[in-house]
């Protein structure tokens, strides 16, 4: 389905992003701007224009101008909200300024991979800003547009039913290899664990070893240790003032004698060797 979106359509103005602990009992009451909630864990209910919608973690709120709306507290497990406030933009057979969604509801609810897309926009604007950056409000506002493409995109070309699911799927595991290779090359230094990176990547830890070794042919450990030891083969050529025990540390490996053993076990030599024998071809 074509569904062309112009920079005039969506140049939002962003007024507010943060998360909170749902707490009070808040009146019913409207706003003259868009707002998005998303419900990063517990439950609770809200009243939006005198229907009540359970809602729970994972699901999305959408609030057009004029909206009455209110949150029905969960004392027992209270929700952990994400919202952001906007205005400026408009998108094709929509009023301006709205999103409409299938059958008029308020809420989306979200499968597992859209949610952790939706999830780490979150997290990244709330983390933007506290960044005190320079750029600030424009990463925050460049979050924000990516949130609403999505949003966009699920309800209007990405059901479950689409033809096309599969390719999603497709894209949804190459894009999530991809931060994580990204992230054990910008981290291989440090102490990295499977839980770690399925922490960071908002995702568990059997899920994206899965993933990765599917469009890899590795796990990420593996990968990691493959990494980690080019690197040091790399400072072992080009830094012969660093010990090896330092080399090891630089990689990520604090037990100089388990890195000599991985080491010798792929190269088929010990890191001393290595950068003798380098040494004497150099």
């Amino acid at each position: 389905m074509s569904y062309d979106i112009t920079y005039s359509d969506l140049n939002p103005t962003l007024l507010f992003a943060g998360k909170q602990y749902a707490t009070g009992q808040r009146e019913s009451h409207k706003h003259d701007r868009t707002e998005i909630l998303c419900i990063l864990s517990g439950n609770q209910h809200m009243e939006v224009n005198g229907t009540i919608y359970p809602v729970s973690s994972g699901d999305i709120i959408i609030l057009n101008p004029g909206t009455m709306h209110h949150t029905i507290i969960n004392e027992v497990d209270p929700a952990l909200v994400f919202f952001t406030g906007f205005t400026n933009f408009h998108f094709k057979d929509m009023p301006p300024n709205s999103i409409i969604l299938p059958d008029n509801s308020a809420i989306l609810h979200t499968d597992f991979q859209f949610r952790q897309d939706i999830f780490r926009l979150c997290f990244d604007m709330v983390a933007e800003r506290y960044s005190n950056q320079v750029g600030q409000y424009f990463m925050q506002k460049s979050y924000l547009i990516q949130l609403l493409l999505l949003v966009i995109r699920h309800i209007k070309e990405c059901p479950k039913e689409h033809p096309f699911a599969t390719s999603f799927e497709t894209y949804h595991k190459t894009y999530v290899v991809k931060e994580i290779r990204t992230y054990l090359n910008n981290h291989y230094s440090e102490k990295i664990s499977l839980d770690l990176i399925a922490k960071n990547m908002y995702l568990s830890s059997a899920y994206i070893s899965k993933i990765f070794k599917e469009e890899t042919g590795e796990t990420p450990i593996n990968y990691l240790i493959k990494l980690r030891l080019e690197k040091a083969k790399e400072q072992l050529e080009t830094m012969p003032q660093e010990s090896v025990k330092t080399v090891s540390t630089n990689v990520g490996y604090e037990d100089v004698y388990y890195f000599s053993k991985l080491f010798k076990k792929y190269y088929g030599m010990s890191p001393l060797n290595y950068r003798i024998n380098h040494r004497k071809i150099g």
